[in-house]
């Protein structure tokens, strides 16, 4: 495993990401024709893709590799902690390629989503608070390519009326 792609997965640490590596799935012990554990979307307009959880201790709200046609696209973890489970800060990554408004539950953060797209990494903060909400690296490609092809399409979420079923 790469150094940088093993600081992500075990620290969340970017800060030497330069690209996901071609050979993350045989690194990450991804089998070619293994069936995905499950499907969702990326991209705009969204494509369906399959994606594999992956353990993790350091993302509270899961860590994924996602897989096309059984090469590792992207990898996504969702709340990063640090060894206490406290929350982690934003990192300090220069001027991004492009801020996008990320989803994250309910909420819309406007320019939640730093990319850079050069270095194959976007993170997903709330520059409120100054918390990092997650990270994804993928290979070097352009903001553009990051939006049409890779950026995780966020999943509704359902909600109850008080007492009631959906």
């Amino acid at each position: 495993m790469t150094d940088a792609l093993s600081r992500l997965l075990d620290a969340a640490d970017v800060s030497g990401w330069t690209g996901l590596p071609a050979d993350a799935a045989e690194t990450l012990g991804i089998e070619a024709g293994a069936a995905p554990a499950f499907d969702g979307l990326l991209g705009d307009p969204p494509a369906m893709t399959s994606w594999v959880p992956l353990s993790t201790r350091r993302f509270t709200d899961g860590l994924r590799a996602w897989v096309r046609e059984g090469r590792v696209v992207l990898i996504e973890g969702v709340m990063p902690v640090d060894d206490e489970g406290g929350l982690l800060a934003i990192p300090e990554l220069g001027e991004p390629d492009a801020e996008l408004d990320h989803v994250f539950g309910p909420l819309t953060i406007t320019g939640g989503e730093r990319v850079y797209a050069a270095r194959g990494l976007a993170v997903c903060v709330n520059p409120k608070s100054g918390v990092l909400l997650g990270v994804r690296g993928y290979a070097p490609t352009t903001p553009e390519a990051y939006r049409r092809l890779l950026r995780p399409v966020p999943v509704p979420e359902l909600r109850l009326a008080e007492g009631g079923a959906p």
